[in-house]
């Protein structure tokens, strides 16, 4: 199957210079002109991105194409320096001098350009003159002569008779080499008949998309004359023409001047009405047998029409032509080296699919579109023009309009700061004031202190330090944006006898229901949201009339001291978790040495809450001297809730786990303790065993918990698959089933929590049983210790980042000595 897997190259982007301000320029005046052309330089990229219109984006050239050095072996001092490189052949189908070609060529020198292991041997065949059969045979002779003693890695073909001549040929000179074509015409597998290690890339033109063009650019277009001339790849090229304009019959009336000399076709040509357009396909040779190159012959067309004249090659932009959709040979040049570099890096040219996409785009030449008035925005999007006149006001009008507009914008906003400096240096000052009078709050202790500091700070904020005639201070405890006067607490009253002022209950509840505080007239509400401050709320009076930066101000100072106490009851309260934390994670045993010496075994547990405090336990004792009680249990929350549930439960398990019961008989007990009011239906899942070392017997019930893992001698693990009974907490009066297994030396039994199971990565994908089980399995004859820190390692690989979900246990025992 035949694919496109190329994408075309971005072209480069403008760099911006920033503007410099000379040192001795007022820093007032200084930030005024950055201002100015920060401004500009925005409105300019806003504009220019409406408008996808992508001006002189390539570098040189009429066609675009970069200029870049060549490095072209033809002497054979070269060929004896270029010894252990890689060697391309580039068989060129024209000779240098036609723009196709040399556009071609460019592109793949600029592609192997910066690669010094690479050798470029160039050959032109020259068919435009001959592509007899004599003329291939002839060239075979020269080409199996002059490379009788080099041998190629990749052989790019540019354009139909270079891979014909290799279709013929290309085995008896270059057997087994790859090859990769470009600027095939309307590429077809039959092409390649006979040829094995080949692909390449299409040329095809869009003459569908050209008429399309036509019609929308020139509406009152009727008429569409067609050039071309009678030789192979003219009547080839008309064509793929006639079969794209079927479709526009019923639109347009289709001419062609074909079989005529050049005089001829340029009498006819200034006879053309304004309501026709000509598309010149190719013209190398007229009906006198003259020939021409398109550099001669496309500008004594476009000087004698009076119509536009469309083309469909890149090449053709820049000589007369208006433009088109049309095929560059330098895009397919880069492509098809693109591909060579690939099969020079190892890939099989099989193996490459053939690109069938050929890579055109909307190219125009500026000249020709001011000369039949065509309009830019009209356009396609992303089209590329040639040839803009690079004259300053021309090239930056838009900016210059720009910054003229803004220029007078900036003086109209001087004037109106000018009326605005007072108000700038009143906020500055409050803003500074509250800076000072945040650390000074904090640092206070008692509610007193702290609203006694508030209306000291409001005071010289708000009031200036003029008088305040009433102070109010009360506790709101109701919900806000909607007013509760039951839940407005008065607290205290400060109110001189000649004041005559009151507390306004209106403007209480105007700041209540908009959430924030307010001012008004002579009067103004302080309201901090926040329940860890007694007196949130302050209401004020006094002689000086309010303004808008008053507002501003006094809102953000409450905003303020209200997040500063939010935030320190966080951090209260963080300490707090902390410390709970440590006593929840000091509850359980880490003294692994106490147990394994006596009982023969190699134990050790780890737990890593999902938050500072979590619902997991794991516990380890010895009931007597000859039974070891291990359990790992899930409490079904996390956080203060699930840690105090698993605290009971731990307690109770020691307490119930007495010499001579089973573990059936203990988890009846303790369950029966735990179902009793328990009011917010907690519940855990416990896996308990207890181990018997003098017969490697570990008798165990399994409360709806994970299965654990039996890992044998070998390493192979195995779930114990066993359930005994619900979860701890659920239902009351249930009893539970007993198991058994019998562990030998080197056998180990793995405990865990599905917070091992169930840790997720960034794309939600959970480790699983299955990762668990190859992990332990690769782990055969790991201790304890290892299998846990391993373990969470992955754990922590796996997440990539990704928060941990739930809390994650693990008890890892492994009997180290035979049955005591």
């Amino acid at each position: 199957m035949i694919t496109s897997t190329c994408n075309r190259q971005n072209l480069p982007k403008p760099s911006t210079v920033s503007p410099s301000i000379p040192p001795s320029m007022p820093r007032s005046t200084a930030r005024f002109i950055r201002w100015l052309l920060l401004c500009a330089i925005m409105a300019s990229v806003v504009v220019h991105s409406s408008h996808a219109q992508r001006i002189d984006a390539l570098p040189t050239g009429a066609s675009g194409v970069p200029k870049a050095d060549a490095r072209i072996l033809a002497e054979d001092e070269d060929i004896i320096s270029s010894v252990g490189k890689q060697r391309v052949l580039v068989l060129n189908s024209y000779n240098i001098g036609y723009a196709w070609t040399d556009n071609e060529v460019r592109a793949i020198q600029d592609v192997f350009a910066n690669n010094p292991d690479v050798v470029l041997h160039l050959e032109f065949m020259d068919t435009k003159l001959s592509n007899s059969a004599g003329h291939f045979a002839n060239l075979a002779r020269l080409l199996r002569r002059k490379f009788r003693d080099v041998s190629f890695d990749v052989i790019i073909a540019t354009d139909d008779d270079a891979l014909d001549f290799l279709r013929d040929y290309g085995a008896e000179l270059f057997a087994e080499v790859p090859i990769v074509f470009a600027g095939i015409n309307n590429f077809k597998l039959s092409k390649i008949q006979g040829l094995t290690k080949v692909t390449g890339v299409n040329e095809e033109a869009d003459f569908h998309d050209n008429i399309e063009l036509i019609a929308r650019l020139i509406p009152e277009v009727k008429h569409i004359y067609v050039i071309a001339d009678n030789l192979t790849a003219g009547r080839m090229i008309r064509r793929e023409f006639d079969r794209a304009a079927q479709d526009f019959q019923s639109r347009f009336r289709f001419h062609y001047f074909t079989g005529l000399d050049m005089a001829e076709l340029s009498a006819k040509l200034t006879q053309l009405s304004d309501d026709s357009v000509v598309f010149y396909l190719t013209f190398f040779q007229d009906a006198a047998g003259h020939h021409f190159a398109p550099q001669e012959a496309i500008p004594l067309i476009s000087n004698s029409s009076p119509v536009p004249v469309f083309g469909q090659v890149d090449y053709m932009i820049g000589e007369g032509v208006l433009g088109g959709k049309v095929k560059s040979a330098y895009y397919q040049g880069r492509v098809v080296a693109q591909i060579a570099q690939r099969i020079l890096n190892g890939e099989k040219a099989e193996c490459i699919p053939i690109i069938m996409d050929s890579p055109n785009s909307f190219m125009f030449d500026y000249e020709q579109l001011r000369r039949f008035h065509i309009n830019f925005s009209e356009l396609p999007q992303d089209s590329i023009i040639l040839n803009q006149p690079e004259t300053f006001f021309y090239k930056y009008r838009t900016l210059i309009g720009i910054v003229l507009s803004v220029f007078v914008v900036l003086i109209g906003f001087i004037l109106i700061l000018l009326f605005n400096i007072r108000q700038r240096k009143r906020a500055q000052q409050g803003l500074q004031d509250i800076l000072v009078a945040m650390g000074s709050v904090l640092e206070l202790h008692s509610a007193a202190e702290i609203k006694e500091k508030l209306i000291s700070i409001i005071n010289r904020i708000i009031f200036l330090e003029q008088r305040i005639d009433c102070v109010a201070v009360y506790n709101y405890t109701g919900p806000l944006h909607h007013y509760k006067p039951q839940e407005l607490i008065p607290l205290t009253t400060t109110q001189p006898a000649d004041s005559g002022s009151a507390a306004d209950d209106s403007l209480i509840r105007r700041a209540v229901e908009k959430g924030g505080s307010l001012v008004s007239g002579n009067q103004c509400v302080a309201l901090f949201r926040t329940r860890g401050l007694v007196g949130n709320l302050v209401h004020l009076s006094g002689r000086r009339r309010f303004e808008d930066i008053d507002q501003d101000l006094l809102e953000i100072l409450t905003s303020n001291v209200s997040m500063a106490i939010e935030q320190l009851e966080k951090s209260k309260l963080q300490e707090s978790l902390e410390t709970a934390r440590q006593i929840q994670l000091s509850m359980l045993p880490h003294a692994f040495s106490t147990v394994t010496g006596p009982f023969g075994i190699d134990l050790h547990a780890h737990l890593l809450p999902a938050k500072e405090v979590g619902g997991d336990l794991y516990d380890f004792f010895a009931i007597d001297e000859t039974h070891l009680c291990i359990a790992v249990g899930d409490v079904a929350d996390k956080g203060i809730p699930a840690a105090l549930f698993m605290a009971v439960a731990k307690t109770l398990i020691r307490a119930k786990a007495e010499p001579g019961l089973g573990p059936e008989i203990i988890l009846n007990k303790v369950n029966a303790e735990l179902v009793r009011d328990n009011e917010q239906c907690l519940f855990v899942t416990l896996f308990l065993g207890i181990f018997e070392p003098t017969n490697g017997l570990l008798h165990y019930v399994n409360a709806g918990h994970n299965p654990p893992y039996h890992i044998d001698r070998n390493g192979q693990p195995v779930a114990l698959t066993g359930r005994s009974g619900p979860a701890l907490g659920v239902i009351e009066g249930a009893t539970y089933r007993p198991h058994q297994l019998h562990l030998q030396p080197g056998e180990t039994l793995f405990i865990y929590t599905d917070g091992v199971t169930e840790a997720a990565d960034a794309s939600q994908q959970l480790y699983g049983e299955e990762r668990l089980e190859q992990l332990l399995s690769s782990l055969n004859g790991a201790s304890a210790e290892v299998i846990d820190t391993t373990l969470m390692d992955r754990l922590h690989q796996f997440a990539q980042g990704a928060s941990q979900a739930d809390d994650i246990t693990v008890l890892t025992m492994r009997v180290t000595e035979p049955s005591l």
